[in-house]
């Protein structure tokens, strides 16, 4: 056998052993082959079981995520309309505090001008009551003067025989006096203090107290004026309304002014003039 024989039987005996080897891992790969599919098969089974129960949980989840949507979109919707309303309640709530602002801000000078006001009586008041002051000094003074008076009544009445003695030389005079009076067109019979005479003044001064007009004027009790008496105010040729006086000074008058004859304001400077008549 020469060497080409020789190769070609190591080429047989090894392609013999080779297809042997061959033939055993076919034989082992064809039952390695069944078992990995009836493993696959298994895992594939249990792969679509769990695929139908996390499709079944997606639809459930979907389901469930819808809900969620459509009642988020509703709460949004009431959110929206909650904030509409709280944005109007806004709006009128600040109209109302711009308003409270106001009246705060007109109640502040209303009670400033009420102070002022306060303080302007509380000044009348002083005034008064130094006045007070004065009319119960004067009362006193008079107390006194009538105690006196009535001691001397006692002396006076020593001197009743001579008044009377000349008694009937006084109606003499008051005879003439009464035809005096009746000539003038005056009534003999009237109250004397009713009797206002002519003089003319000016308005001196004005204030109020507790609600009435009080004014000064330049003419007094050496004028003839008496407490009781009027006086008629008046600025050029327009009248202004009439005073009852109050109280006499010698050369000054305080009176108040009559609402119900008042046409004017009454100021500084105005002429007052009383009228002659009786009654």
């Amino acid at each position: 056998m020469n060497f080409f024989g020789k190769m070609i039987t190591v080429f047989i005996l090894v392609m013999s052993v080779f297809l042997m080897a061959f033939s055993l891992a076919v034989y082992s790969t064809h039952r390695n082959w069944k078992q990995d599919y009836d493993a696959l098969k298994v895992q594939l089974d249990e792969a679509r079981n769990q695929n139908e129960q996390l499709a079944s949980q997606k639809n459930s989840l979907e389901s469930h995520l819808k809900a969620e949507n459509d009642i988020a979109s509703q709460e949004a919707t009431k959110l929206a309309t909650e904030r509409t309303q709280l944005l109007s309640q806004n709006t009128k709530i600040q109209s109302e505090l711009d308003q409270l602002r106001q009246l705060e801000r007109t109640n502040t000078a209303a009670a400033a001008s009420t102070q002022a006001n306060n303080e302007k009586l509380a000044a009348d008041v002083d005034s008064l009551r130094g006045e007070v002051r004065e009319n119960q000094k004067a009362r006193d003074d008079a107390f006194a003067i009538a105690v006196d008076k009535t001691d001397k009544l006692h002396q006076s009445q020593g001197d009743l025989t001579s008044l009377r003695d000349r008694n009937s030389q006084l109606a003499q005079d008051l005879g003439k006096k009464n035809a005096l009076l009746d000539n003038n067109g005056i009534d003999p019979t009237a109250d004397p203090q009713s009797l206002v005479p002519r003089v003319r003044g000016l308005v001196s001064k004005t204030q109020r107290a507790s609600g009435t007009q009080l004014i000064e004027i330049t003419v007094g009790a050496d004028d003839g004026l008496k407490p009781g008496h009027t006086v008629e105010v008046f600025r050029g040729d327009r009248y202004l309304g009439r005073a009852e006086i109050l109280k006499t000074d010698p050369d000054r008058a305080v009176g108040r002014v009559l609402r119900q004859f008042q046409q004017g304001q009454i100021q500084e400077g105005d002429d007052v003039a009383t009228r002659f008549r009786i009654g």
